[in-house]
């Protein structure tokens, strides 16, 4: 069975299913998108299984041989990665059906819609062998991810519009670059054009090509100084959408940096162009330290973690451009550790919003009293994100500063380490202020209760998977030595000495 396929196509019913539920009916529009979330993590596991144990699997669309038919490529890396962010979807859902219902009473349908599309969007860019395709991919995501942010009021509006002008920009950059590189190879296939490359040498014409291409993604993935729409976008919109797209869309195009530099653009065609390299290490420096300042600047909990994600790029794209197998474990290590810290991260913030009504500083006293399992949950995602060990984020710093020491980008390696001491005095003042500052004066903002200190905790609808996606942090931390053996290193033969 054909398992990349149907990671995808069950998103697709499901969406135009939720569009025309007002017809049909809309009691039926969360469990068929819960459904179709299930039936698509359920067919990348599948998938993952068949790449750990044959190698890549392929399906051909149609049946058409590439270069001229559209191909859905699957490796180790990839697979997990399906499996991934099918997975955070699923979960954020589950977690936010009363808050979608209350929210968008009389638009749920046109939400789900989107909802699914982005998801379906993403889950192709993972999966797709083709380089057009993955632009036509690109802006599925992005057009209903827009739609998606712009929920939440004119201020979300306005930071929905910023990332569409800035994000259209970077995927024409991205479609120049692909053009380009097409009129040089005669190809859109990414197995093909790489065999095309390894024939050719770094012409000064593909190397523009290359430098387009990755001018486009540095802004989809909002590296440093293309960072300006993911603060405002991620922490004006409503919780369910940043909670589904902060963990998703920056690590999948990191993702797709990644594949650029391993299947498409040959080590030494990439070698060949140092100074390019050399500037994207550097900007990932200026990101990491300018994200880590930024952020402690902020007396909101959500902006904070968004400018935590600007500095969490750098540490991505740093890594991808450093050059050695090393810090690209650590690249592909770390789109892993993120995505489920940020996961964790924004779904208890979801949860202390529900409860307090805000994010701002002053409305987290007394929280580790009052909803004892949502911070558990967040000290979790937290200490994973400063570098604690044995948690996920440990370990992908460990793998980032070892590869830029020994490539000797000792500057990389500093903000690194600086970045994760910025992080320790970020969340410790949070801890500080939700444990050993007084209870919140006006209580719940959902039930309106003014006792200090009272238990007030979300339902257990809400808990169930949020609790699920730390322990799933925990487990990937402690399987670290597996995942690198056998899922990294398996999609790195051949591609990075």
């Amino acid at each position: 069975m054909h398992y990349q396929i149907l990671v995808l196509l069950p998103l697709l019913f499901a969406a135009f299913f939720a569009a025309i539920s007002p017809w049909l009916g809309r009691r039926l529009e969360f469990p068929a998108a819960v459904l179709a979330l299930g039936v698509s993590l359920w067919s990348a596991i599948q998938v993952l299984l068949q790449t750990l144990a044959h190698g890549p699997v392929t399906y051909l669309l149609g049946g058409w041989s590439p270069p001229w038919g559209i191909s859905f490529v699957a490796d180790t890396f990839s697979a997990a990665m399906l499996c991934l962010m099918s997975g955070m979807a699923l979960l954020n859902l589950l977690a936010n059906r009363e808050q979608i219902e209350r929210e968008f009473p009389e638009k749920t349908h046109v939400f789900y819609t989107l909802y699914l599309l982005t998801t379906a969007g993403h889950l192709g860019i993972l999966s797709t062998g083709d380089i057009f395709n993955l632009y036509v991919l690109i802006e599925v995501a992005a057009l209903s991810g827009y739609a998606l942010l712009s929920w939440g009021g004119a201020r979300a509006q306005l930071a929905s519009l910023n990332y569409l002008l800035i994000g259209s920009t970077g995927a024409s950059f991205y479609l120049f670059g692909v053009g380009y590189l097409y009129v040089k190879t005669g190809s859109l296939n990414m197995a093909d054009v790489a065999s095309i490359l390894s024939t050719m040498g770094g012409t000064p014409a593909l190397a523009g090509a290359f430098a387009i291409i990755m001018l486009g993604l540095w802004v989809k993935m909002a590296l440093f100084p293309f960072h300006g729409w993911l603060p405002g976008a991620y922490s004006q919109s409503t919780n369910v959408s940043a909670a589904l797209l902060a963990p998703m869309t920056t690590k999948v195009m990191a993702y797709v940096v990644v594949r650029m530099l391993i299947t498409v653009f040959p080590t030494d065609f990439v070698a060949s162009m140092p100074e390019l390299s050399t500037i994207a290490v550097w900007m990932a420096s200026a990101a990491i330290v300018v994200g880590a300042l930024a952020a402690l600047a902020q007396r909101d909990l959500r902006r904070m973690l968004c400018f935590i994600l600007v500095a969490e790029v750098g540490y991505m794209a740093g890594g991808a451009f450093i050059g050695n197998r090393t810090a690209m474990t650590g690249t592909m290590l770390h789109i892993i550790a993120d995505a489920l810290m940020t996961l964790t991260l924004f779904m208890a913030v979801s949860n202390i919003v529900s409860k307090r009504g805000s994010p701002a500083f002053g409305d987290l006293k007394g929280l580790f009293r009052s909803m004892p399992f949502t911070m558990a949950a967040f000290v979790l995602g937290a200490m994973s994100m400063i570098g604690v060990p044995p948690l996920c984020g440990f370990f992908s710093k460990w793998y980032l500063v070892s590869g830029s020491m020994q490539a000797g980008q000792y500057v990389f390696a500093g903000a690194l380490i600086l970045s994760s001491l910025i992080n320790v005095i970020l969340f410790f003042r949070i801890f500080e202020i939700c444990f050993f500052e007084g209870g919140q004066e006006h209580g719940s903002h959902e039930h309106g209760h003014h006792e200090e200190s009272v238990l007030d905790e979300v339902h257990w609808t809400r808990l169930v998977p949020l609790a699920a996606a730390a322990l799933i942090l925990i487990a990937v931390g402690l399987s670290t030595g597996y995942i690198v053996d056998r899922v990294i290193a398996a999609a790195l033969t051949g591609s990075i000495a």
